[in-house]
Formats: C-alpha cells, sequence, structure tokens
C-alpha cells in the first residue's frame, strides 16, 4: 500500500522566500507538539515534535526532533518508525544539519546533510546508498523543518508572493504557495480555531503535481501552528491532526496544558 511518507506530510508547512532578520522569537525551547496520522478515517500513526536548546562549539543552536510511529493496532497495515532531527541557528532561521531515520512500509532512508551557509554548499551523505553528494544552494536555503518553524515571522500573504528553493533528500526544489480560504478547525482541547487554508505548489518527489495534492490549515494565533494536513492521493485521503500543544509560552496554547 503506497501512501505519501509520515514524516514528508508533517514538514508541508512552508514553501516560500523569508526575510532576513532575527527568528529566535520562531524557536521556542520546550515547546512540544502531538499530532494524529489518519488514512481513510484509520489513526495510521502518531507523531511528536520537540524544541530544546543545545550548544555546540560554543554556538547556541536549536533542536527540532520529531519521532512518528505506528499505533500498535495498525502497524501490520502501514509501518512507520521514523526520527529526524534538525539543527538550525536560530538568529538566521537556517538549517545546520539535518539526521533523517525514515521506515515507512516499504520505504526506508538513512540521510545526513550538513550545511555550509558561508559557502553555499550542503554536502548530503545517503548512509543506505553510500554516497555523499556536495549541492549547491542558495545563501537562504531552509528545509521544510526550519521554513515551517521559521515562517512565523511572515505574514500568510507575504509568504504567498513569493517562489523559491526547499532543500529536501539531497536536493532543490521549487515551491510556491497557495491562499486557498479561511475557516476554523476544530483542535481537541481548543475547540475551534481560525485558521488559513494553503497549498503548497510544487513538484515534490513527483507526487505532488502528477499524483495528487496537499492542503494545510494555519493557525492564526501569535505562535501559529499548523492544525490540519489534508492529502488527497490515488490511494485515499490522508490528515495529520493537530492534538496537543505546550510550552509556547503562548496564552491561547498554554491555557489548557
Amino acid at each position: 500500500m503506497k501512501k505519501l511518507p509520515i514524516i514528508l506530510l508533517l514538514g508541508l508547512a512552508a514553501f516560500a522566500v523569508l526575510a532576513d532578520g532575527d527568528y529566535s522569537a520562531c524557536f521556542i525551547p520546550g515547546e512540544i507538539t502531538e499530532y494524529k496520522v489518519s488514512w481513510m478515517g484509520i489513526p495510521l500513526a502518531w507523531s511528536k515534535n520537540t524544541t530544546d536548546a543545545i550548544e555546540e562549539n560554543g554556538r547556541k543552536l536549536i533542536r527540532i526532533r520529531t519521532v512518528s510511529k505506528s499505533y500498535k493496532a495498525y502497524g501490520k497495515i502501514y509501518k512507520v518508525d521514523d526520527i529526524k532531527e534538525v539543527i538550525i541557528d536560530p538568529e538566521t532561521g537556517l538549517p545546520v544539519r539535518i539526521d533523517l531515520q525514515m521506515n515507512e512500509g516499504s520505504i526506508h532512508k538513512s540521510e545526513l546533510t550538513l550545511f555550509d551557509h558561508a559557502n553555499q554548499t550542503a554536502l548530503f551523505h545517503d548512509r543506505l546508498a553510500n554516497t555523499t553528494n556536495s549541492v549547491a544552494i542558495a545563501s537562504q536555503t531552509r528545509d521544510v523543518v526550519s521554513f515551517l518553524y521559521s515562517m512565523r515571522n511572515e505574514k500568510p500573504e507575504m509568504l504567498a508572493a513569493n517562489t523559491h528553493t526547499l532543500f529536501a533528500g539531497g536536493k532543490l526544489y521549487d515551491m510556491g504557495l497557495a491562499i486557498r480560504k479561511e475557516g476554523r478547525i476544530k483542535v481537541p482541547g481548543y475547540g475551534k480555531v481560525d485558521c488559513i487554508l494553503m497549498e503548497p505548489i510544487a513538484e515534490f518527489d513527483g507526487l505532488f503535481l502528477r499524483k495528487g495534492k496537499v492542503f494545510f490549515w494555519i493557525s492564526k494565533q501569535n505562535c501559529s501552528m499548523i492544525t490540519c494536513i489534508q492529502a488527497k492521493v490515488p490511494v485515499g485521503k490522508i490528515k495529520v491532526k493537530l492534538q496537543t500543544v505546550s510550552g509556547t509560552g503562548d496564552d491561547f496554547w498554554d491555557k489548557n496544558e
């Protein structure tokens, strides 16, 4: 049964240029978000994102760790066992290092990416293929996770006004973003949350333009969250729904902590 990678869906929330500036307010040490992933209404897997501050060689950085696993009852239908860590410079919002371990059904990946923004290169190591490639990048190239959090600095209209480049899986992709409508998404413990529906316009691993569509809802709170991701693919519908938020320091999200 072929589906969109879970860890890919969880990073589909920003596909446009971000202005230069201090992004430290976008990364909140102690922030935790949890999501439920469903396929055709079946609760397939859960995912947990944690943010914490680290120090490497005297440099203060942010680590965002995403763990995704299939629910025990549905592991035989489609097994998910993913871990992704992204190290980010909070001042620039740029990624420093990405470490990905993905096991989803028949999809298996083990990848390490090291970014050198000063020289505009990214060193991509595929552990399973035992290959290493140097990829030329632009000065503001981000991955999906650093985009996801850095976009908190930007208004949706500004994000949708540009098409730019995203790094993923050792390649660069041109991405656009379309605002579709406003609405309300029901989030457990928070009721109906005001959100904006957006659609990434891009060819990402050949899936979105040729084989399906992805839509996501982003909340209007000061600490914006992706409340729901919906994917329409040939094998059905996949939904990623926000379940809990804690540690943001935002009155709206932390009131039920």
